[in-house]
């Protein structure tokens, strides 16, 4: 088991890579699909279509993002970690499947250097 949280920094840039790639693909493919534009407000409005199923995955994302972003805040400052915004920004401008697990990845690293 000390293995596994030894190298848990590893997972969570799996999961940051994983979820940046798949982020992108699907938007490439969103702008593939839209002749070569990014159309912002369609894609809003496309997480609350009037389907409840969409709906509810759109406010489970929400409320998520809400207490991960205040978790990357509250935690980055308990820590003294550098540099706390660029992850808020990596959430909006990129995708927070991929700045959350960025800051986890970078927080897991920072925790392990300050037990040493």
């Amino acid at each position: 088991m000390k293995k596994i949280v030894d190298n848990l920094h590893y997972f969570y840039l799996l999961l940051t890579l994983v979820g940046g790639g798949f982020t992108f693909y699907f938007v490439l493919l969103g702008i593939i699909e839209h002749n070569g534009k990014f159309d912002s407000m369609e894609f809003i409005s496309s997480t609350w279509i009037n389907s409840y199923y969409a709906k509810s995955l759109s406010l489970d994302f929400w409320t998520g993002t809400i207490a991960g972003t205040f978790f990357i805040m509250m935690e980055g400052i308990r820590l003294k970690m550098k540099r706390i915004w660029l992850y808020l920004v990596l959430t909006v401008f990129v995708a927070y499947a991929f700045g959350f697990p960025l800051f986890l990845f970078v927080r897991a690293l920072h925790l392990k250097k300050s037990k040493l």
